[in-house]
């Protein structure tokens, strides 16, 4: 539903008063209202409508919060266009007339400033080779490939950054990498390019207005990326050949030459180990860096200075759990901190807005996730991006003078929260006395008989889980299925003594963290103990894998998605490719084990080592393109189960990496792994 059609709006009323600092606000009288629906009748979601493409994209707030720009996707037939619908937040009676896009891919929306909105687009040639592009008020304007561009806030004068870089333009397949909106430069936007000459990245001013880009700086052959503070690259990071080990420079404002700070490993996530720039603050030259001190369990917030390359003063903490980010306005004032838990949570420097926060967290209650997503200059108005495991994204829009509450758009309307499986966090005692969390995802179809049960552990291992929407628990579940996530032990967001403990215990204590989880929910009577099957991707993969070695009669199922399974070759591959002294090497010989001093371990904790003793079928998924885990380590597997005479079926997705997959990837992933498991159970 789109805010300016036809939503009205929600109050919510917090009555706390105006000089109340404490930060409590009362709950909300606002009530909402959930469409009746016939228990009998709920159909859970196909794998299609989970994969079908999302209904609103994207809002963006402008920069003193007197209107939202509204990014939608609309179906017809097998034809998809998109339009960006304009809201006055001030209750104006104006009308912007929608800005149609036509049958065109759009990813994103973003204010430059108040005048200019910017729109990222990929666009391909048609079926007759024809150029692709958009019709703005009877000019055509051709937009190769992947482009941003930037229209009046009334939608006319449209340009295509880069326009006067023709020889970019020709070469570039993507040119729409946004650095920095440089807010005291309102006019002009840093971007960065692959430029294919020199074949080094390289950052670019971009006039708005006129599209113009000029060349500002050019980084090395392994640069990857700067992190900028006003326009100004103040970071620069070099990382090796598979992205593994990063090399983070710094350089202080008025500056010239780059200085190496340290290296550091490179996680799955693509996030830094140890040490994550949050946001720049408004003393030049200073950034707020996320790092885990010496010693610590939990990492803190501090303030960086280029220029010294020195750590400054703790900036906030929190001693029981892992912050995990700042949000900051347009000038840098950071306004919440956000820490990892079960579901998202964000600590609002400012009482009063803290104030708002707790009201709009009770008006959504304890499944949705609220996260800031957009602030206007003033703080007056915000946008909140709710979600949850029955919700898979919305956005809305605040008001605070007028504490007023505004659906913008929910992203994938079809997906209802009487159609999507509830999640609930599960407290699991371990065998040696420890207290675990895992999450339990029930069936929307309810029976009175103990359900089959898909243990589906992360990936990582060093991340976590939580109370979120997830696509493949919800594939999962609307088979009827319920499905257990367990944070084991070495896994991340529990602080670093947690993490530890999963050091060199791939094969045992990890494992037996799943199966302790795995003997709670069947002792509970909800989990038929005949039919539990196993899944996972990448460390998931391995743990499936592991798991099927070393409980054969408890999975009748075992699907290993880019997982490891010949542990030995895992670390000779990582000491070729990041060298024997790089810090991912290191990383990965403390985490998994030494290939020379733990050899025998190793060799116990390869399920490809022990293919005969698993019994249940196992189906293996490996990228060709994964350079994360490598397609040998499926291709070992699978020799492994075929010489040990057990069944086994081995897809190989041509063209394909470790993560970002397409659609079609998924469908491929999600229908076959579904497939595999139902003929298990049968």
């Amino acid at each position: 539903m789109i805010a300016a059609a036809s939503s009205a709006p929600l109050a919510i009323d917090h009555a706390f008063a105006a000089d109340d600092t404490s930060g409590d606000a009362k709950k909300a009288d606002a009530k909402k209202t959930e469409a009746k629906t016939d228990k009998a009748v709920i159909v859970p979601p196909s794998v299609d409508e989970l994969l079908q493409g999302a209904e609103v994209l994207d809002t963006a707030l402008s920069p003193d919060g007197s209107r939202v720009a509204i990014l939608v996707e609309r179906k017809k037939g097998d034809k998809t266009t998109a339009l960006i619908i304009f809201y006055e937040t001030t209750g104006s009676d104006e009308s912007i007339k929608p800005v149609q896009l036509g049958e065109t891919v759009v990813d994103q929306v973003e204010w430059a400033n108040e005048e200019r909105l910017l729109i990222w687009v990929r666009m391909t040639k048609d079926a007759k080779g024809h150029p692709m592009g958009l019709y703005f008020y009877g000019e055509f304007i051709p937009i190769p490939v992947r482009r941003i561009l930037a229209i009046g806030a009334d939608g006319r004068d449209p340009v295509v950054l880069f326009n006067n870089q023709k020889g970019v333009m020709k070469r570039q397949f993507n040119l729409a990498n946004v650095v920095d909106r440089m807010n005291t430069d309102p006019k002009r936007i840093l971007m960065q390019i692959w430029d294919t000459v020199t074949e080094c990245e390289t950052l670019y001013v971009v006039d708005v207005y006129t599209g113009e880009a000029v060349h500002l700086e050019r980084g090395s052959p392994s640069t990857d990326g700067w992190y900028t503070q006003n326009g100004v690259p103040v970071i620069r990071y070099d990382s090796n050949a598979r992205g593994t080990v990063v090399s983070v420079l710094a350089r202080a404002p008025g500056e010239k030459e780059w200085k190496l700070y340290k290296k550091v490993r490179r996680n799955e996530l693509k996030k830094l180990s140890d040490l994550e720039f949050v946001a720049p603050t408004p003393e030049p030259g200073v950034l707020l860096m996320l790092s885990t001190d010496e010693g610590a369990d939990m990492p803190t917030i501090r303030r960086f200075d280029t220029k010294s390359m020195s750590i400054g003063d703790v900036v906030s903490h929190d001693d029981k759990r892992p912050i995990q980010g700042v949000f900051v306005d347009e000038s840098y004032k950071t306004l919440s901190i956000s820490v990892s838990d079960d579901r998202s949570n964000h600590r609002f420097v400012d009482p009063k807005l803290a104030a708002h926060y707790k009201g709009i967290n009770a008006f959504f209650g304890d499944e949705c996730n609220v996260s800031p997503f957009d602030v206007s200059g003033d703080h007056k108005r915000f946008i909140f991006f709710v979600s949850g495991p029955r919700h898979p994204g919305a956005f809305w829009l605040y008001d605070l003078d007028r504490k007023d509450l505004r659906l913008l758009g929910d992203k994938r309307p079809w997906l209802t929260q009487e159609r999507l499986a509830p999640m609930k966090a599960v407290p699991i005692k371990t065998r040696d006395g420890q207290t675990i969390t895992a999450y339990l995802t029930t069936p929307v179809i309810a029976s009175d008989k103990p359900r089959p049960m898909v243990v589906l552990p992360h990936g990582g291992p060093e991340v976590r889980d939580t109370l979120s929407f997830d696509l493949f628990t919800q594939a999962l579940a609307a088979q009827g299925w319920l499905v257990l996530q367990p944070n084991f032990r070495g896994s991340g967001g529990y602080g670093k003594a947690f993490a530890n403990a999963g050091r060199k215990h791939w094969g045992d204590l990890m494992q037996e963290d799943v199966e302790d989880a795995v003997a709670q929910v069947v002792a509970s009577g909800a989990a038929d103990p005949d039919r539990i099957a196993i899944c996972g991707v990448s460390y998931g993969g391995y743990a499936a894998l592991m798991g099927a070695v070393r409980r054969p009669e408890l999975y009748k199922a075992v699907v290993s998605i880019a997982g490891d399974a010949d542990l030995v070759e895992s670390l000779a591959f990582s000491r070729s490719e990041d060298g024997s002294d790089s810090d991912a090497y290191a990383y990965w010989c403390k985490t998994i084990g030494d290939p020379k001093a733990d050899k025998a371990m190793l060799l116990a904790a390869s399920p490809s080592e022990r293919a005969a003793e698993i019994k249940a079928p196992v189906l293996l998924i490996h990228g060709t393109e994964d350079t994360i885990v490598t397609p040998k380590q499926s291709k070992i597997m699978a020799k492994a189960l075929k010489a040990a005479g057990k069944p086994c079926e081995h897809i190989e997705m041509k063209g394909v990496g470790h993560r970002d997959w397409s659609d079609d990837n998924w469908k491929m992933v999600l229908t076959k792994s579904i497939e595999h498991i139902r003929k298990g159970f049968a």
